[in-house]
């Protein structure tokens, strides 16, 4: 059935446009112009496409890292110590809301974990050139002095103290979820999630003295221990770089298939961000580098028939970092996958009568 495109466009404008500015001053002009003429076409399939591959103005994405800014002005003056950096959509422009949440990671100083010391020892012998600073930065890790403290303990002191810090500072504050600290500020009204974590260093981060190459390992209250090693700042390193070299179109497709899954009747909220970019991360380069923003429409729709349909080539789907598989033993995530692999056929098939640049397709 035909989705009603005009309800569809109303909603992409509220989510990427809260604050209703005049689109003229809003969009740049190549951009308002383009959206001009697909509304005089009549073709709204057209315009709810283009709205929903389009990034997040930049000014409201400034709005939201000035929110983050100011909450991690407040916990810096309590703990000057502690390392603080962003991650998530915003960081890599694949948010789809104007007033898009924010990570904020503090990060303890008071110890760190790694990969085994061995992996460090191999590479310091195998490495004849080596910098001096190359040498001492994986030598540091070799020689390190265990740590004597108890880490759970250590992140859950810095935990609470931030929600003594933040209760002190703004009225909303909610500090029920195990993973982070979700504070208000109001002005500008965004909401910043703040997450407690250490970090893990890698050989190669340290080899390359990189700190994009490092993980981190987020601390949850209710468990009271560190979780899995996450790499969030590779993830958006990566995304950044392979949708530069498409021209922004890995973005326009990430940012689409969130559009969808926002708008979808269905219930998906089991599939996550992490789970569509993987997957848009994961297609080709070759098949989508000089598409046209409507021709990304059908490489999806192949994409997600071929993931939908072949069990081999759906198992051998990895995270945007390579640390985990994204389907594989997992069959409720296949379920709504499938539901997901629904809403783009309904475009799909709502787009080819629309424009005859489509026929080869």
């Amino acid at each position: 059935m035909r989705k009603n495109y005009s309800n569809l466009i109303q909603n992409v404008k509220q989510r990427s446009n809260p604050d209703s500015i005049n689109e003229s001053l809003l969009f740049e002009k190549s951009f308002s112009d383009e959206l001009g003429q697909l509304k005089s076409s009549g073709t709204e399939v057209l315009e709810y496409i283009k709205r929903s591959m389009n990034g997040v103005e930049a000014r409201y994405t400034e709005r939201t890292i000035e929110a983050g800014d100011k909450v991690k002005g407040h916990l810096k003056k309590n703990n000057s110590s502690v390392d603080y950096r962003y991650q998530g959509s915003v960081m890599s422009n694949t948010h789809i809301k104007g007033h898009s949440d924010i990570d904020l990671i503090q990060l303890t100083s008071s110890f760190y974990s790694h990969e085994i010391a061995q992996n460090f020892s191999n590479r310091y012998f195998s490495e004849p050139n080596m910098s001096f600073s190359q040498k001492q930065k994986l030598l540091n890790v070799i020689n390190g002095t265990p740590y004597s403290g108890n880490s759970n303990t250590d992140l859950r002191l810095l935990r609470l103290n931030a929600e003594v810090v933040l209760f002190s500072t703004y009225k909303n504050v909610d500090i029920d979820k195990p993973k982070s600290i979700e504070v208000n500020p109001t002005e500008p009204n965004r909401i910043v999630d703040v997450v407690t974590a250490s970090w893990y260093r890698t050989v190669d981060s340290e080899f390359n003295e990189d700190e994009i190459l490092r993980g981190i390992q987020i601390y949850d209250k209710k468990k009271n221990e560190s979780l899995a090693v996450d790499f969030p700042f590779l993830k958006i390193s990566l995304i950044n770089k392979k949708s530069k070299e498409t021209g922004g179109r890995l973005k326009k497709m990430i940012r689409f298939t969130k559009t969808l899954k926002a708008d979808s009747q269905q219930n998906l909220k089991g599939f996550s961000s992490f789970d569509i970019c993987s997957i848009c991360y994961n297609i080709p380069i070759h098949q989508y580098f000089n598409l046209s923003y409507y021709q990304l429409v059908y490489v999806l729709h192949q994409e997600f028939k071929k993931i939908s349909e072949n069990e081999v080539y759906r198992n051998s789907i990895k995270s945007i970092d390579g640390t985990e598989y994204i389907f594989y033993n997992k069959p409720e995530k296949i379920r709504l996958l499938r539901l997901l692999y629904q809403e783009i056929v309904d475009v799909y098939q709502d787009l080819l009568p629309n424009t005859t640049a489509l026929r080869f397709l």
